[in-house]
């Protein structure tokens, strides 16, 4: 059953001189007020509303972001009311793209972890979807220039 407001479909490419990023669980977090780059994700978003840049979202960050809210101790309801407040967030400013992770990624995750062994499983599963897509990342974690992906910093934004 589909959640109302949701899609884990590809929506339309956007147009050509638009910038496609990804984005991962940094920027999820960073929806938050008190989170230190709040300010820096709802300038990206807007940048997303004003067609200046393409936001994609990782299903693999989603994930993160629920196991991160699961280890906390959170309850199964809490997180879906901060799930869905996020979901409604995305939807005010018409982002809507959900990357999807299949089991290559996966592999290339787990390849990427041995040869980076700082790289954490979460991270492994982020960058390794943006290098086989080779899409840029929109993030503020430093591994991932460290390791050679195309990386947008978003404190810079």
């Amino acid at each position: 059953m589909a959640i109302e407001g949701s899609s884990s479909r590809k929506e339309a490419e956007p147009e050509k001189d638009i910038i496609i990023v990804f984005v991962e669980s940094d920027f999820l977090f960073g929806l938050r007020k008190s989170d230190s780059l709040h300010s820096h994700v709802l300038r990206a978003l807007s940048d997303h509303k004003q067609d200046r840049i393409h936001i994609q979202i990782l299903s693999s960050a989603v994930i993160e972001v629920r196991s991160v809210l699961a280890s906390r101790g959170l309850e199964p309801k809490v997180i879906e009311e901060v799930l869905s407040l996020m979901a409604a967030l995305f939807g005010d400013y018409g982002v809507g793209d959900f990357v999807p992770l299949g089991l290559n990624e996966v592999i290339l995750a787990e390849r990427m972890r041995l040869e980076w062994p700082d790289l954490s499983f979460f991270d492994s599963l982020h960058a390794a979807t943006a290098k086989a897509q080779q899409r840029k990342l929109l993030s503020s974690e430093g591994i991932y220039k460290k390791i050679g992906l195309d990386v947008i910093d978003l404190g810079s934004i």
